[in-house]
């Protein structure tokens, strides 16, 4: 597993640097190196001591228990790391070791398998074998290995599957995995590492006998530690400390000296100085090690093995003035210590804290620990804040490692915070109560859980304020100092103390067994344990957060860094940013990442130019094949990882601004994939559309959704960052993408409307046009490379906004030989689309492929063909577009507008909204997922393709020209002749329909929810049952059949209406192949449309009409009436009383001959009729009654002529009507509504509904008892009146109706008065009689229910003086006797039945009297009670809307006249 190189715990791995030697494959050298870090870490029990007594001082012996790890590497550290060294020793490799295949070594003359040839260290790593390579070229490889890494204090080559033991030293063999055992390899490490100790003890003893060590120089220019959490000056400068003069003098070591510009860290020499000014000394053999060797360097300078032109620079006067100041400093801060001894003892904790952290590498903790107090005790009296905080540091890398090895361990009373030691000690536990002598390390197992589990909380809550004292020291420093600890290493060690204390706090602020792996190993971070009920006392994040931030560096144009290590730093904060849950300040930290990363590539990119030749905006092509051309040196590391690190990177960034990718973006490397991959949303033959289609709603909405949250500048302005970091590394498939992503996060993301005009997107329209050429310029350049399909996805979802079925001949549309395509282009340049093609499911489909290009921001309407191969079911869901740059994909059809509705509350917004709980006690696998409202809709095209159907044409029509002239009423044919051009299928099936300019509004009228119930049954009338076009056949036969080549005449009729301009004829046909009547499915027919051109002129119009009692005096004269010159025809105009005609009224004397003998003159009522001829013909008008229930003469026919211009009254006595039921629902003729009655939709009285029914229904009665005809008596030509145009109001109504009780009366002698008086009474006309005084007679009451109810009546007589004024008529107690009461119950008169009743009365005074007789119901008429529930809730609502009726009252219409005295006073007519 790969180590995390700012790990706590990095100051305790040795770093070993692996190079492969001679000809090793990539691959096999990457399996080398695996072998190898499945045994990095070594125990000391396990590694041999070295016998020679000199190299004794990490020997393994003295703590068993200790662990060495190594940090295996494939890369040098960059020479900014390795100038931390000795102050950072574990930065530097001190171990490197040499890989050579075994299979590639030829032994004693002989090749081995593949081996070819000869090379250098690290030559081979490309897999090319070399000539003759064998262990004379591996020996010289070897040594020109120890000549090129000097400084590492051991070397060595291991060769890798091979098992000869004859072997040059330090070249050892390694077995291959099948020839070894479990502890081959370790027990290669252990030998690594028993050499590595023995040379650390020579490295260590020479660190000793230092004459003075500095600390690592800060480059000049850093104006301060970091640019955010320094509270330094910005015009405090740090200067880098001049370095010792250096004796010119060398010392010999145990290890042969090598000669070269660099010697290894194991022989130190010494480097003659500069200034030439100092002469060796005589003697330094005193502290020299008991080896014998001569004087050891006095400066790690000299161990450095520096050239002449890398030595220190001269002292200057302003250096020796530093130094003064410097020293004044020290004598006032430290007593009256001499400089020399202060200096002294300052170089000696320094090298001690070098020597406690080299003791950490060797896995000898307690030694370290040991050192590491003493030299910090020492650093803190001498205010040596660098070196103190280091050795800090280091003693808490120990105190981890115990912890993580499960040993006893004492913390050190140094890193308390308190200075005070009594006071510290007091405020720990007991077990931990400070001393003034050094902790007991011995390094035992711990025995007691409790023990241990206190030293692991006691350290727990040391950390904190031990690790912000560390940067504080650090920062003082800065301050008050000369040594200046370098920005890159402040930095580093706040992020591995953050790294720690984020690590401890997300695992619920305890640090135990399973978080120390964590730590130390590098293991996966383990899930956070349960928490406890009381809080933690940890850190919170936001103290973590500021912690963190102390490692901010400055900005790369004022900061010592490299943009190497300033990208580093920042990558590291953003993820410890992104583990505390901080992502909005991930995002700032990635974008100040990718500010400071831009301008290096752009300069690299111009530097690389500058070396080609080229100019540097003409050499992407160049640049780019050159940049993959070079492979990379790291084992493991493919060349195209860093790429697509970078690829990862930049998608962190953009999902961090709220930038979510598209859902069908691919990230696979153009140049490692051969062939292309199909998109996961591209639906395969057998894929499901339904799926397909809510994967690509689902991405619309994803879109739509990620706008509505973020700032919208701020993605725009991101993606243009990562457009030109692609630009600049270069990475075509990179700036495709990001180009594409640009536009698409700027785009509306709506499907708009017609008449919408907010579809633009939020970019200027020469950035929109740059970015177009710069998709168009990089696709050119990636072609010209040679990369595999680099392109991107296309940017919007609504490409395709409508597909219709298209076809020239309408006769032929049944099939879809062709589709008509909606796409739209919201953007404001030209799109080039290369391909198109309709992209089909079901029965093969043949498409024909197209190029277009949409102008800029525009609607284009496109036909693409095709033709279905077989019968069957065909879908188009959309069609397949290739647009230049983007990749070829399917784009489904949105036929509606479409835009996101936002959430409001705020609820479901954001990278995290749909899957955030909402609330804190919710239980998340209850809570549904979030769907927006109203989503787009993808629309289909389903159509049937059946089998091949006949082709059927009119070949002539009998009308000329196809057009024709009628009069209103008129009624025509004419013959049309079809002929089926089909060779092979004939028709057996033929359809027509008819279609004219009265249906449109006839139809608007119908869709008015306003209409009332009497017009909606007059235009469902005039549409089923008064066409105006009608087949009219012959015969009735339905088995039609047009065979292949035959023809067929038909014969239509046509009538004249008003406001009939034109008329089509539909003839629907086709071949089922069975008899109708078996066809269950639905079928498929061809349509011919035959237009007609019609002209209809006026003829007879009934202008007017009314309805007037009949009396039986009424004679013809008195019939004869001229129409009143203020009446108002139909038309609203007032009728002129020149073009008014008497008519003849000679036909109307046989109709009252046969009713006065036959029947009352109450049972008949006068129609009045005005016509109007409108034709410059004369017309004779024919008026049929059908319906006068006479014996003699049941049907009367007469004729009325009308010369032109004139308008006739007709009058026409017809029988009164009685309806049963005329409060009936108005029924529906229109089957297609479902409903039998209309009810009025408006809001009425139950007064004025009642009455609208009844006009209805005595109007319909009155219809169908007349019928009119006209002829043109000049052309012959006929046709019918329309009488529909007659209306009826109330009192026409009252006139034309019989009532549902029938009253009369009449006088009658007495049976027997006693007196003999019985013919005393005379009848002198209907209802009028004549009667002597004081004679009893008697007033029969005839009561006749036509109704289908009983009625219960009660009966009031009303006797009245005629011709007197109101007081006196009915003052008659002293001329009138009653024989009885005048009001009285009567028995219940069933339906159909008569009843008679009989009152006495006797006149006694003169004079003529009048009887009237009103009858009232005792009880209401209750609706009848019904089974039916549905029936009878709608009667209950009809009743709601009659309203509640109440109870009838019926009078006598002819009031009996009763005539007494002679007659005296009497006129003619009895009156």
């Amino acid at each position: 597993m790969d180590l995390d190189p700012l790990s706590i715990i990095a100051p305790a791995r040795v770093k070993v640097l692996l190079l492969p030697l001679g000809c090793v494959r990539k691959s096999r050298f990457g399996a080398f190196v695996e072998r190898l870090q499945h045994v990095n870490v070594v125990r000391l029990g396990d590694v041999s001591p070295d016998s020679r007594p000199h190299r004794t001082m990490f020997s393994p012996l003295a703590f068993p228990e200790g662990l060495v790890l190594y940090d295996l590497s494939t890369t040098l550290p960059p020479p900014s790391h390795l100038a931390l060294a000795p102050f950072e020793i574990y930065r530097e490799p001190l171990v490197v070791v040499g890989i050579a295949d075994g299979r590639e070594l030829a032994v004693d003359g002989v090749k081995a398998h593949n081996s070819k040839g000869h090379g250098s260290a690290g030559a081979g790593i490309d897999g090319h074998a070399n000539n003759g390579y064998d262990l004379d070229s591996l020996s010289r490889d070897f040594t020109g290995l120890q000549e090129e890494y000097s400084r590492a204090l051991l070397h060595q080559v291991l060769v890798f599957d091979h098992d000869s033991s004859s072997l040059p030293k330090d070249i050892y063999p390694v077995p291959s995995p099948e020839k070894s055992r479990t502890t081959t390899v370790k027990t290669v490490m252990c030998d690594l590492t028993s050499r590595l100790l023995a040379e650390m003890t020579t490295f260590a003893k020479s660190l000793q006998n230092l004459a003075s060590l500095d600390t690592p120089r800060v480059p000049p220019g850093s104006a301060s530690l970091n640019g955010i959490a320094s509270s330094l000056p910005a015009h405090i400068v740090g200067l880098s400390r001049p370095g010792s003069l250096i004796e010119n003098s060398r010392s010999s070591s145990p290890i042969n000296d090598r000669p070269g510009p660099s010697h290894r860290m194991s022989t130190p020499v010494i480097m003659p100085s500069n200034t030439g000014s100092q002469t060796p000394p005589t003697d330094s053999r005193a502290t020299s090690p008991p080896s014998g060797a001569r004087s050891p360097p006095r400066t790690f300078n000299e161990i450095n093995g520096i050239s002449a032109n890398q030595s220190p620079p001269k002292p200057s006067s302003h250096g020796n003035s530093r130094a003064g100041s410097r020293d004044r400093m020290s004598v006032n801060g430290l007593g009256a210590n001499s400089l020399g001894e202060r200096e002294r003892k300052k170089t000696k904790c320094r090298v001690g804290v070098v020597v406690g952290a080299m003791y950490l590498l060797a896995g000898r903790w307690p030694d370290a620990v040991k050192e590491l107090v003493q030299s910090a005790t020492v650093a803190r009296s001498n205010s040596d804040y660098v070196w103190y905080a280091k050795a800090m540091d280091y003693i808490l890398v120990c105190l981890l490692m115990y912890a993580w090895a499960g040993m006893e361990f004492r913390i050190p009373d140094i890193i308390f915070p308190n200075l005070d030691r009594t006071t510290a000690g007091s405020s720990k536990s007991s077990n931990h109560a400070p001393s003034n002598s050094l902790p007991d390390m011995s390094g035992r197992k711990s025995l007691d859980p409790a023990d241990r589990a206190a030293n692991l909380r006691t350290l727990t809550g040391l950390l904190p304020d031990l690790t912000n004292n560390i940067l504080n020291l650090y920062s003082r420093a800065w301050t008050f100092t000369d040594d200046k600890i370098p920005p890159l290493a402040f930095s580093e060690s706040a992020i591995r103390f953050t790294k720690l204390l984020s690590s401890i706090h997300l695992y619920s602020g305890t640090l135990d067994d399973v978080l120390l792996r964590h730590l130390v190993l590098s293991a996966e971070m383990p899930p956070a344990r349960e928490s406890s009920l009381e809080p933690s006392p940890f850190m919170t994040k936001g103290d973590l957060v500021n912690l963190l931030f102390r490692a901010y560096p400055r900005p790369l144009s004022e900061s010592a860094m490299s943009i190497a290590e300033h990208t580093a730093i920042l990558a590291a904060i953003a993820s410890i940013l992104s583990q505390l849950g901080y992502d909005r300040k991930k995002a700032l930290v990635l974008k100040d990442l990718m500010s400071g990363l831009l301008p290096a590539l752009v300069q690299a990119r111009k530097d690389g130019a500058a070396e080609m030749g080229v100019h540097p905006a003409a050499s992407l092509a160049n640049l780019n094949a050159t940049v993959r051309a070079i492979p990379s040196e790291s084992a493991g590391i493919a060349p195209d990882d860093s790429e697509q690190g970078m690829h990862h990177l930049l998608s962190l960034v953009c999902y961090a601004y709220g930038i979510k990718p598209a859902a069908s973006a691919r990230d696979n490397d153009p140049m490692k994939s051969p062939s292309r991959t199909r998109d996961p949303l591209e639906p395969s033959s057998t894929a499901n559309e339904t799926q397909f289609n809510n994967a690509v709603v689902a991405r619309a909405v994803q879109q739509a959704s990620a706008k509505s949250y973020g700032s919208q500048d701020l993605k725009i302005d991101i993606l243009r960052s990562c457009i030109n970091l692609c630009e600049a590394l270069p990475d075509l498939s990179g700036a495709l993408r990001y180009s594409a992503e640009l536009l698409r996060v700027a785009g509306s993301c709506i499907a708009p409307g017609p008449e919408d005009s907010d579809g633009s997107p939020d970019l200027p329209v020469e950035e929109q046009v740059r970015l177009a050429n710069n998709i168009s310029r990089t696709l050119s350049a990636a072609r010209q490379l040679g990369l595999v399909h680099p392109e991107a996805d296309y940017w919007d979802e609504f490409l395709v906004r409508g597909i219709e079925l298209m076809d020239a001949n309408p006769s032929k549309c049944l099939l879809p030989h062709a589709s008509s395509e909606l796409e739209i282009n919201l953007y404001d340049f030209e799109l080039a689309i290369e391909r198109l093609k309709l992209e089909s499911d079901g029965v093969p489909f043949e498409g024909s492929i197209q190029a277009t290009t949409i102008g800029p921001y525009r609607t284009q309407t496109l036909l693409l063909s095709g033709t279905p191969k077989s019968a069957g079911s065909l879908s188009i869901s959309g069609c397949t577009a290739k647009i230049k740059g983007c990749r070829e994909r399917i784009f489904v059809t949105f036929g509606d507008p479409w835009a996101l509705k936002f959430d409001v509350k705020g609820r479901h917004v954001g990278l995290t909204g749909n899957v955030r709980p909402l609330s804190t006690v919710s239980d998340p696998g209850k809570i549904k997922p979030y769907r927006p409202m109203g989503l787009p809709t993808a629309s289909i095209l389903a159509l049937t393709v059946i089998d091949a159907q006949p082709n059927i044409f009119m070949k002539s029509i009998s009308l000329p020209q196809s057009a024709i002239m009628l009069l209103e009423g008129e009624t025509e044919r004419f013959s049309i002749t079809l002929q089926n051009l089909s060779s092979t299928i004939a028709a057996d099936l033929l359809l027509l329909s008819f279609d004219d300019s009265t249906a449109s509004p006839r139809h608007s009228l119908l869709s008015d929810k306003e209409l009332s119930p009497t017009e909606l049954y007059e235009s469902e009338l005039a549409s089923a049952h008064n066409p105006s076009f009608r087949w009219a056949r012959d015969d009735l036969d339905d088995n039609f059949r047009l065979d292949p080549g035959e023809e067929k005449t038909l014969k239509i009729e046509i009538r004249g209406k008003p406001r009939l301009s034109y008329g089509t004829i539909q003839v629907d046909y086709g071949y089922l192949g069975i008899p109708k009547a078996d066809v269950k499915d639905r079928f498929y027919t061809r349509q011919l449309a035959i237009p007609i051109t019609v002209t209809v002129n006026a003829s007879i119009d009934l202008v007017r009409n009314d309805v007037v009692t009949f009396h039986e005096k009424l004679s013809l004269e008195q019939l004869n009436l001229t129409p009143n010159p203020n009446d108002i025809d139909r038309a609203g105009s007032a009728l002129p009383l020149a073009h008014i005609s008497t008519p003849n009224l000679d036909y109307l004397q046989p109709i009252l001959n046969l009713i006065r003998p036959s029947a009352s003159t109450s049972s008949f009522c006068l129609l009045l009729l005005d016509f109007r001829n409108s034709w410059p013909n004369p017309i004779s008008v024919t008026i049929s009654l059908p319906n006068l229930n006479f014996e003699d003469n049941p049907h009367f026919n007469d004729t009325l002529f009308l010369s032109p211009g004139i308008t006739r009254r007709l009058p026409l006595p017809i029988p009164r009507l009685y309806i049963p039921n005329m409060h009936a629902p108005i029924p529906s003729l229109n089957p297609a509504t479902k409903r039998q009655f209309v009810v009025s939709a408006t809001k009425s009285t139950p007064e004025a509904e009642r009455a609208m029914r009844e006009e209805f229904w005595y109007r319909e009665a009155l219809l169908e008892r007349i019928r009119a005809t006209w002829r043109d008596e000049n052309t012959g030509r006929r046709g019918d009146v329309e009488l529909r145009g007659l209306r009826l109001n109330s009192r026409m109504i009252e006139a034309i109706r019989l009532k549902e009780l029938d009253v009369k009366l009449s006088v009658a002698a007495a049976n027997d008065d006693g007196n003999g008086n019985e013919g005393t009474v005379t009848e002198l006309a209907p209802s009028k009689f004549s009667v002597p005084t004081s004679i009893f007679v008697t007033l029969r009451i005839t009561l006749y229910n036509r109704s289908s109810d009983p009625i219960e009546p009660l009966l009031r007589l009303q006797p009245a003086l005629v011709n007197a004024p109101h007081n006196i008529a009915l003052d008659l107690s002293k001329r009138l006797l009653v024989n009885g009461i005048l009001q009285r119950a009567l028995p219940s008169l069933d339906p159909g039945k008569t009843q008679e009743i009989a009152t006495g009365f006797c006149v006694l005074s003169a004079g003529i009297y009048e009887w009237g007789a009103t009858v009232e119901e005792i009880r209401a008429k209750n609706p009848p009670v019904r089974t039916d529930t549905s029936r009878a809730r709608a009667q209950t609502g009809d009743r709601d809307v009659l309203g509640h009726v109440g109870r009838r009252i019926w009078h006598a219409e002819d009031r009996c006249v009763v005539v007494v005295g002679g007659g005296e006073g009497v006129d003619s007519d009895g009156l």
